[in-house]
């Protein structure tokens, strides 16, 4: 049984949205000229989710449950399963969801959907639990080796501050230690709730089988907790210095208010971005990279529910570093002051239009774009629907977006390396 949505299935162009009864969402896209189907459960749960300090991390400690047995299967069973479809699959966990999918021809879907739905509901064994804990803390300590690692998250943390977004994926060693299987099992149940789940299928399939093994399979499932409160979130300006003598190179991250997912402006703030340092041909490219005084110098956009924010990388010497960061800074001034010029603009967007296309010809991530959208705005778009938003956007647009989210405020800097405050100017 399902009940209608408010957006009507769009057949036209191979688009379809559902809803089960106990509040699954159902999403696919038709792909008919591919011999392979994509297919996830995408939970609307992360870090962020996890607010009480005891179960830090147990939304990654989950997602290695999950592989760890049923009441149907066993870890081996799991993986034989998957091998006997010829299946690549994996999961991965972030701030705001956890993915498990699975890639496949396309007579394997009902195969695959039997597995992973079963998946969805894993035994949580004790045994099983307390053994993967021991890989949940060797995650932790090779993860405190990596330096752009633990500067990223020393960055979150700050920018951050008293907000559940600056909690780190992987949890602390404290909380992994203590974390009983049934804090996990609790969690489970509330956030791995039909209501916060997504079932997204994108590739050669029929929406009716689709929809037939999806409530044969997911619909006894039970509701609970639907999504999050997130709400805009505008950091202190803070500066972290963290002093590493061993390290060879400087680490500079600098990260200030941006749009949300759910932002009209969304665009417009990427192709800002785009200009300010994406890859090759961006501002930070040619006036940093190019001149050979960084190894790194980028810029990138990341929206969240309800909050987002904009982070430039820079990654050079000690004896650079210093200069680059006012370099850095003199280009977000540059920007904040006299916007975007046409030629730039449509530069950008050619660049987004081709990664967004080339996409498109991806089933996997045609998979992805439906749940993250929907997750977002309770909307699917096709790439057609994408490509005219982005030609839509003007430079009158990203000057808004720039006077919305000013690029020269709000600044949270977190440096990684062997220089210390004073040799960037700051006191300590």
């Amino acid at each position: 049984m399902s009940i209608p949505t408010q957006q009507p299935e769009r057949a036209e162009e191979n688009f379809y949205v559902e809803t089960l009864e106990n509040g699954l969402q159902l999403l696919g896209q038709r792909m008919p000229d591919l011999e392979s189907v994509s297919v996830c459960f995408f939970a609307r749960t992360g870090a962020r989710d996890e607010h009480d300090p005891a179960i830090y991390g147990v939304s990654h400690f989950l997602e290695h449950m999950v592989f760890k047995g049923t009441a149907h299967r066993d870890t081996e069973q799991i993986t034989l399963d998957f091998n006997r479809m010829g299946a690549e699959f994996n999961a991965f966990t972030s701030l705001e969801q956890t993915v498990y999918y699975a890639r496949i021809l396309r007579e394997y879907l009902p195969d695959a959907i039997d597995l992973l739905s079963d998946m969805m509901r894993p035994r949580l064994d004790e045994t099983d639990f307390n053994l993967e804990r021991n890989v949940i803390l060797e995650e932790i300590a090779r993860s405190e080796d990596v330096p752009t690692g633990q500067a990223y998250r020393r960055l979150m943390q700050s920018y951050f501050t008293g907000n559940s977004l600056g909690h780190d994926v992987l949890g602390t060693r404290e909380s992994i230690s203590n974390l009983a299987v049934e804090q996990m099992r609790a969690y489970a149940g509330r956030r791995y709730a039909a209501n916060n789940l997504i079932l997204a299928v994108a590739g050669n399939f029929e929406w009716e089988q689709l929809r037939a093994l999806a409530a044969e399979k997911c619909g006894a499932w039970q509701l609970g907790e639907m999504g999050r409160e997130a709400s805009p979130f505008t950091p202190q300006a803070a500066n972290t210095i963290i002093v590493k003598p061993q390290q060879k190179q400087q680490i500079a991250l600098l990260a200030w208010p941006s749009v949300s997912v759910q932002d009209d402006d969304l665009y417009a703030a990427y192709l800002a971005m785009m200009v300010l340092g994406d890859g090759t041909g961006s501002r930070l490219f040619w006036n940093i990279y190019q001149k050979g005084l960084a190894e790194t110098a980028s810029a990138s956009l990341s929206p969240m529910d309800g909050t987002g924010m904009a982070v430039a990388f820079i990654s050079t010497t000690p004896d650079h570093a210093p200069g680059v960061l006012e370099l850095l800074r003199a280009e977000l001034k540059s920007l904040q002051t006299d916007g975007i010029h046409e030629d730039e603009l449509r530069r950008a967007k050619d660049k987004l239009v081709s990664r967004t296309v080339l996409d498109g010809d991806s089933a996997f991530s045609r998979m992805q774009d439906l749940a993250y959208t929907w997750a977002a705005k309770s909307e699917v778009r096709s790439i057609q629907d994408e490509i005219d938003e982005i030609e839509a956007v003007t430079v009158a647009d990203v000057r808004r977006v720039l006077d919305r989210f000013p690029c020269t405020e709000n600044h949270v800097l977190t440096t990684y390396g062997p220089l210390d405050g004073v040799a960037f100017g700051i006191s300590e």
